[in-house]
């Protein structure tokens, strides 16, 4: 990795995941999506463009380095482009979130327990536990609404749920 980087706004539970799960400044792997983006669209600096002081909800994100793109030269991303590299960056927490948190119906425990427990492990404070209680029900009701069991991986009839759904 290169020692430039670029700034992207994030929500602030994104941006402690971040960090947490990738250092800070954040690195991502060499052959990650991510960094795909990042060389996808890095572009010179524009004459005149200073380059940008981070914010509060700013997180600062590593340049990779690349043998066609030296970091050197190219290090600016576009507002467009910071959102395709911020559009990545929640498909890839919510893989995770996915990943980790997946049914809970399988759990003794309450479902908001988990969620701060999740929220624990991944470097995330616990006051964005219910942020990311709606994530997780908005993320499941979405597929639910168009048949599809994250749970079972088998796409079922939209009855299915409604005659459980007092069960979730």
């Amino acid at each position: 990795m290169s020692k430039f980087v670029v700034y992207v706004q994030v929500e602030p539970y994104l941006k402690q995941w971040l960090t947490h799960s990738f250092g800070d400044p954040v690195e991502f792997p060499s052959s990650s999506n991510e960094n795909a983006v990042l060389r996808r669209f890095l572009s010179k600096r524009p004459i005149n463009n200073l380059p940008e002081q981070p914010g509060e909800r700013d997180v600062a994100i590593c340049i990779p380095y690349s043998k066609s793109k030296s970091p050197e030269t190219y290090n600016f991303l576009n507002g467009h482009a910071k959102q395709a590299l911020t559009e990545s960056i929640n498909d890839l927490f919510r893989i995770n979130m996915w990943s980790d948190l997946g049914d809970l119906n399988d759990m003794s425990c309450k479902k908001m327990s988990a969620f701060r427990s999740w929220c624990e492990q991944q470097g995330i404070d616990i006051e964005y536990a219910e942020t990311i209680r709606m994530k997780w029900y908005r993320m499941r009701k979405a597929y639910q609404e168009k048949g599809i069991n994250l749970f079972n991986l088998k796409r079922c009839k939209k009855d299915d749920f409604h005659e459980k759904s007092h069960l979730l």
